[in-house]
């Protein structure tokens, strides 16, 4: 018989499907273990603690078990969800959103990766402070660093000033990836 342990990290909810009558299926970016896909049983419920931390934007302290076939999400304290926090401003929240949607299209399989991590979270939580007028440039900014950890540009590319440059690569390694990502700014 195996035993099995909580396990408690920082990540982001990066996708979410509905499951059976009113569970959830999860994609976690976690600070640990890269891309975790969880299970969270009636997290669609209404009377679910766990319902308002599974959105998509969300980040914070996650709980999880690996169980047998699978992992479980279990409990969640202190999150921020970027989208819902931002719906004032809807250029700083649609920016959020795409950056999260990267990183659901361009990571798979579970995989620690503290930089592209780090990238992610410290780009959600500096989104906050962000003046709208400053949102596309903050976005690309955070497309080319995900980019560059994924090895799809160079660091170089990441210090790139000109914006159009720099539009220029990160449409070109996105259409490299052939993952239907055409263009992400």
């Amino acid at each position: 018989m195996s035993k099995s342990y909580d396990i408690t990290t920082r990540a982001v909810v990066v996708a979410r499907l509905s499951s059976g009558e009113g569970s959830v299926r999860a994609a976690l970016y976690t600070e640990e273990y890269g891309l975790v896909h969880a299970f969270a049983k009636s997290a669609r419920e209404e009377r679910s603690k766990l319902r308002s931390h599974l959105q998509v934007g969300s980040y914070g302290a996650y709980t999880v078990v690996r169980g047998k076939h699978e992992w479980k999400v279990v409990g969640a304290v202190e999150t921020r969800n970027s989208y819902f926090e931002l719906a004032a401003t809807p250029e700083l929240q649609h920016a959020s959103s795409r950056v999260v949607g990267v990183v659901r299209h361009l990571v798979h399989g579970e995989e620690q990766n503290e930089e592209l991590f780090s990238v992610l979270w410290s780009y959600l939580d500096a989104l906050r402070g962000c003046d709208p007028t400053e949102a596309r440039g903050a976005e690309m900014r955070a497309v080319a660093r995900i980019l560059s950890t994924l090895g799809y540009v160079s660091v170089a590319t990441t210090e790139l000033t000109d914006e159009r440059e720099l539009t220029k690569h990160i449409n070109e390694a996105l259409a490299a990836s052939h993952l239907g990502i055409r263009r992400a700014v």
